[in-house]
């Protein structure tokens, strides 16, 4: 059974976190003032010149292994020393205009590709950037766009191809040496690999990078301890989209390497990404190609500044790529991370359409470091254009939780200082403070593999599943509620959920939901976590077999930052289906919890300190 994350033993104050269903917790009336707007640091953006002259060109250059990246670049027209800003992409860049034929260019290259919230990325990063002053350079990804050689999808051919590039745009003689990366989604982990290269590399060139709702970890984007994702974020959704745009790219017929790299790309290992790790391989396992796809284990050696964003509301990149990787980094780093879905971060409305937080409006006029695009444009101004504006001296974690107020820390989750809250499951359907005392008992649900169809199972076996699990109408998950909070509960970081139980099939899928529950019974937030438990004991071990008696695991949960006001209530799902949001390859069969003094059922949830909730610049 593993410990709760970094608990610290002194820190357990369970009759003190019991006041928030008993009424002895800490006074409401202490906590400290969070009206007002802070404003934004002192520093001035420089406004963008609407009038300028932006000068394009495009050019191919060496990446690694003789392949040819292909850049487009928009820069102040008779500009020198200039610094500059890349977005590495394999959705392409966006409209050609430097061939011969703009009609042609038009056609072949599509509008630049944004996530969504922010329309056309092409328009807004000259807004924001060249017209401040910057180059602006839309760089595709080996085997995409209008670069030749195999899509490697993150693998080393990236980060070789991110150093080439760091360094050949850092040496243009209208460069001032340094560059900084900025993208989100693919492009996002592109600017964590850019980190990661020059940590190697050591060119000098690059300054700083943007990395906004970016996987770290190739493997946890498709999968979660063991268990494969559904959907858009299934193994073959996402590897075979990205595979077929390198075998049939967007590609414009007037650049020089047009005929031999769609050549090259015809014969490029598509079953490598599309079949060896596209879907077809259902077990969750874990190794070397996934490994080298891994970014976590290269935080703690970047060398330049890092600025990360990330949603907390975001079910494509979940909020567990940044749950250790902030913390990991060693040099100067800054998260914004809020109640937004997969996007860049929300901004402060410009007129009066939003004089109050709403979240399904995306409207949010107290976040506290000022316009999203504005505090990108500080940053790398800090590190880019090396200006003195005094913003980002220390570490700094700014978080909304899900009231819409902001918290500050130096690091997130939150180690040092943190309370934690533990529930214990008790049998019918209750979380309780007070540890399971009675004699031994059991709740079980059945676990059914209702998905198995769409995945090449066979017709025999899902019949049998249906016999079993269809036509009894049985119980599929079990229910363990608290009784209603006394006072708010800060809850900030990663969850944990310890449970010993029995499976009587040879495997089997757990996954936990952690609703939030207000007082009305309406449900106003949800958690996720999963285990396949022959991973029980890391993803680096061999899977073992289910043991024929009782087995404990431990199960993370996404990390969140959300206030439970008083009044309202914690609730604990615990089953083996996810509603159509996982891959189900296991076997049908029951799954028990056990009860027993001496087993452990219990829910560790990590507390935003005090003296760190609505902390405000001065």
């Amino acid at each position: 059974m593993r410990a709760p994350h970094l608990l610290l033993a002194g820190l357990m104050l369970a009759g003190a976190l019991s006041g928030c269903f008993d009424g002895k917790g800490r006074d409401p009336a202490a906590a400290p003032d969070l009206s007002g707007n802070p404003p934004f640091l002192d520093y001035a953006v420089p406004e963008p010149d609407l009038a300028m002259t932006i000068f394009e060109e495009e050019a191919l250059f060496d990446g690694a292994d003789g392949v040819e990246i292909h850049v487009r670049i928009k820069r102040p027209e008779g500009a020198t020393n200039v610094p500059a800003i890349v977005q590495f992409t394999p959705y392409t860049a966006g409209i050609g205009t430097v061939g011969t034929n703009p009609t042609i260019n038009a056609l072949a290259e599509p509008l630049g590709q944004c996530v969504s919230g922010q329309g056309v990325c092409e328009g807004n990063f000259d807004t924001q950037f060249v017209r401040r002053g910057y180059a602006f350079v839309y760089g595709d990804v080996r085997g995409t766009g209008d670069s030749s050689g195999c899509l490697d999808l993150r693998g080393q051919g990236d980060v070789a191809d991110a150093a080439k590039l760091i360094e050949w745009v850092g040496t243009r003689d209208w460069s001032n040496g340094l560059v900084g990366f900025i993208g989100a989604s693919y492009p996002g982990s592109e600017a964590h690999i850019a980190a990661i290269a020059e940590a190697g590399a050591a060119t000098g060139h690059l300054g700083a990078v943007i990395p906004v709702v970016a996987s770290t970890s190739f493997y946890h984007y498709h999968h979660n301890d063991g268990v494969p994702y559904n959907g858009n974020h299934a193994l073959g959704g996402t590897n075979t989209g990205y595979t077929q745009n390198a075998v049939a790219p967007t590609i414009n017929p007037q650049n020089p390497n047009f005929v031999t790299k769609y050549v090259q790309e015809l014969t490029c290992p598509t079953t490598e990404n599309v079949v060896n790790h596209g879907g077809l391989d259902q077990t969750g396992a874990y190794y070397d190609w996934w490994q080298e796809r891994n970014l976590r284990a290269h935080g703690k050696n970047v060398t330049v500044p890092v600025l990360m964003a990330q949603g907390l509301a975001d079910w494509n990149v979940k909020p567990d790529h940044i749950a250790q990787y902030f913390n990991d980094i060693s040099t100067q780093k800054t998260l914004i991370a809020g109640q937004w879905p997969h996007q860049y971060p929300r901004s402060r409305a410009d007129n009066a359409t939003c004089p109050a937080y709403d979240a399904a409006a995306a409207c949010d006029p107290n976040i506290p470091w000022g316009n999203w695009w504005m505090y990108a444009n500080a940053f790398f101004d800090t590190y880019v254009k090396g200006i003195d504006t005094g913003m980002f001296g220390s570490d700094v974690a700014w978080v909304q939780d899900n009231t819409g107020v902001w918290h500050r820390s130096s690091e997130w989750p939150i180690r040092a200082g943190r309370e934690e809250l533990q529930l214990n499951l008790h049998p019918g359907g209750f979380l309780k403070v007070d540890a399971f005392s009675g004699g031994s008992t059991d709740d079980s649900w059945l676990a059914c593999p209702h998905d198995q169809h769409n995945r090449g199972t066979p017709l025999a076996v899902v019949e049998e599943a249906l016999v079993q699990c269809g036509n009894e109408n049985p119980v599929e998950q079990v229910v363990f509620d608290s009784e209603p909070l006394a006072h708010d509960a800060w809850l900030s970081g990663v969850g944990l959920v310890n449970l010993t139980l029995s499976s009587s099939a040879p495997s089997t899928h757990l996954v936990v939901v952690l609703e939030h529950v207000r007082g009305d019974g309406t449900v106003s937030r949800e958690n996720y976590g999963y285990l396949n438990p022959a991973y029980r004991d890391g993803l680096n071990d061999d899977p073992q077999a289910l043991p024929s008696g009782a087995y404990r695991v431990s199960i993370d949960l996404y990390p969140q930052e959300d206030v439970v006001k008083a009044g309202d209530r914690l609730r604990l799902i615990v089953r083996s289906n996810d509603e159509g949001r996982t891959i189900e390859a296991y076997d049908p069969g029951t799954n028990t919890l056990l009860f027993d003094a001496a087993n452990e059922n219990s829910l560790w949830l990590p507390l935003r300190p005090a003296s760190l909730q609505g902390v405000r610049l001065a």
